[in-house]
């Protein structure tokens, strides 16, 4: 017989699915807070540190402190097999989703913590796999999570700090770390979202430009070329030697 009390309806009903609203936060009855997502036919609920589920796997934070806790004590001898890269690949998701809410909620700060998280799970498994192919299903996604951790940081910094021109040489960096990723044999995930992710990243570039003010140097420059084009060479001799002032 079900029990009255794990029925949800009055739950679902105080909160109805607004796809306009499907984010909260709350506060718990031990006075933690949580994130809350509102889904059609249900709520999903997120820790906002550790694990997203709050689970601890062996006492501790992660799998992923867990392995590292076990590499600390068998040193050389230490290897990741299989079932362990599953476990890590599955934690993995879990951040992942987190990731992307705190991204879509604006708490760039969060979402550039779990997306490094999750780089140095990446790199900690690449780096103890017993075989190769055990990381494959973890590496191919590398120029995803570099891209979002590129992407947090960066409006992270523009909120602190409001210098367009500081972001956009941060951008510019990041779409040459990712451009840069060595490749993966043949495989077309890694290649999709390398280039899915550099395209990401110019496109935020190229919106962060636009609302750059306009340089004497390029108003400069833009006469120049107006002089030139009614063939007013003159004007734009006069034009080319402030431009030549401003660039010494």
């Amino acid at each position: 017989m079900r029990k009255k009390s794990e029925d949800l309806s009055g739950l679902l009903k105080r909160w109805s699915y607004d796809p306009a609203r499907t984010i909260r936060r709350i506060q718990t009855a031990s006075g933690r807070e949580v994130l809350q997502v509102r889904l059609p036919l249900g709520i999903e609920q997120y820790e906002l540190r550790g694990r997203p589920d709050g689970k601890r796997p062996e006492g501790c934070e992660s799998w992923l402190h867990y392995y590292q806790k076990k590499r600390r004590a068998l040193e050389s001898e230490f290897l990741l097999e299989k079932k362990d890269c599953e476990k890590l690949s599955a934690e993995a998701m879990l951040y992942y989703y987190r990731y992307l809410l705190f991204f879509q909620t604006g708490e760039y700060a969060l979402c550039a913590r779990d997306t490094a998280r999750n780089l140095r799970l990446l790199e900690f498994v690449a780096r103890h796999a017993s075989k190769p192919e055990h990381c494959e299903t973890l590496e191919q996604y590398r120029p995803y999570i570099l891209r979002m951790n590129i992407m947090a940081r960066t409006l992270r910094r523009l909120e602190q700090k409001k210098d367009l021109r500081a972001a956009v040489r941060s951008l510019r960096i990041g779409i040459e770390a990712v451009r840069s990723l060595p490749s993966l044999d043949g495989n077309q995930v890694f290649d999709f979202e390398r280039d899915r992710s550099i395209k990401s990243l110019e496109d935020l570039s190229r919106q962060l430009e636009r609302q750059l003010p306009v340089s004497r140097f390029d108003v400069l420059k833009k006469e120049m070329e107006e002089a030139i084009s009614r063939e007013d060479y003159e004007k734009a001799a006069t034009i080319r030697d402030q431009i030549r002032k401003i660039s010494e």
